[in-house]
């Protein structure tokens, strides 16, 4: 067969680039391709093979070969949506999801780390755009983490919309792992996706864990080879060379000699940030509490004094605790050595200001 299959392959493309092969046309039969060439059909199966695989050619059973029309490329975008799921990039977009109970087994049981056999629930969705399918991912969620759920709303095709539910269910998603592979589509996968059996796919590896780290989701992400492009940004903070943020963050609490606490680490995910968050959570409540008493007592003409002073003072240390918050993770206080214009202690670096680090995240 030596070369012959590449120059075949060579010669139709051209073909289809000139226009002499209109986008759609079927191509004469494998009989006829192997005749007009001088060689085999195995030898033209192998040409055919080549331009399936790059999307030039789309081979239906039983109906023949196909110029294909060219696929809009498909671009995924990796990491960080936990707060905001990715939603269909556009309304031509269609994505579908149905879900399914499975047991766990193979890759699935060793993403989420469980036995094989374990209860899942399945949530495979399909994305497609003018009826031709675009992506494929199939998410596992263990049925002791949360229960099945439909999901609503503007469906993503990478099937982020499972981590609402999982968060409607008290169980948050801290960090996510995805790992990227080629390989050659399953039949099922080709078929769905209508590619050729040969052509590659790319396939998303993704394991979500909570602040346990238990596995709580794990998905597979099946995408074309011949039209997808995978993105990663990865955007470095100021404050070191390895890009963590050396300001520190103002907690909401004080140490034993009255004096503020600082967290020193960037880790938004640690045990104490996200106590420090709750506790801010509720200072901002009970804010939001005193100033609707307050402008009660203000509307009363005849209010007593003792009223206003007690209004007055909540206002008043609420107010204090909602300018400590803003300060802190709105504008990040400065670092340490620039904080002795303050005056709040007499420690060596002017600040009196207690860094707490080393914080196991």
């Amino acid at each position: 067969m030596g070369t012959h299959f590449q120059a075949i392959a060579d010669d139709l493309r051209l073909q289809v680039e000139s226009g002499a092969l209109a986008l759609g046309a079927q191509l004469p039969s494998e009989k006829k391709l192997a005749s007009r060439y001088g060689v085999s059909t195995p030898t033209l199966r192998s040409a055919l093979e080549v331009l399936q695989a790059e999307g030039v050619v789309e081979k239906f059973h039983g109906r023949g070969n196909y110029v294909r029309r060219p696929c809009e490329r498909i671009t995924y975008r990796g990491g960080g949506y936990f707060s905001t799921p990715r939603a269909a990039a556009d309304a031509a977009l269609q994505v579908s999801c149905e879900i399914q109970r499975v047991k766990a087994s193979g890759p699935v049981s060793s993403l989420l780390r469980v036995r094989p056999g374990t209860l899942l629930t399945e949530y495979m969705y399909l994305s497609c755009r003018n009826d031709w399918p675009q992506s494929l991912a199939r998410v596992y969620v263990p049925r002791d983490v949360a229960k099945p759920r439909v999901p609503q709303g503007n469906l993503s095709p990478w099937g982020d919309s499972v981590w609402n539910l999982l968060a409607d269910a008290g169980v948050r998603a801290l960090s996510t792992t995805e790992r990227i592979t080629a390989r050659v589509p399953t039949t099922e996968e080709a078929n769905t996706l209508r590619i050729p059996a040969k052509a590659p796919v790319l396939v998303v590896e993704r394991a979500s864990t909570d602040a346990d780290g238990r596995v709580v989701e794990a998905a597979f992400l099946v995408l074309p080879g011949d039209r997808t492009e995978a993105v990663f940004s990865t955007r470095a903070q100021h404050g070191t060379p390895d890009g963590a943020d050396s300001t520190p963050r103002r907690l909401p609490w004080d140490t034993a000699e009255g004096k503020p606490c600082f967290l020193s680490t960037a880790a938004e995910d640690s045990v104490l940030s996200r106590i420090a968050d709750d506790v801010e959570a509720e200072q901002t409540d009970t804010a939001t509490e005193v100033l609707a008493g307050a402008k009660t007592v203000l509307a009363d003409p005849y209010a007593a004094t003792y009223k206003l002073r007690f209004a007055l003072t909540r206002v008043v240390e609420s107010l204090g605790d909602v300018l400590r918050v803003a300060q802190s993770r709105g504008a990040r206080l400065p670092v340490p050595d620039r904080l002795g214009q303050n005056d709040v202690g007499d420690k060596r670096d002017g600040t009196g200001a207690e860094s707490l680090t080393g914080v196991v995240t």
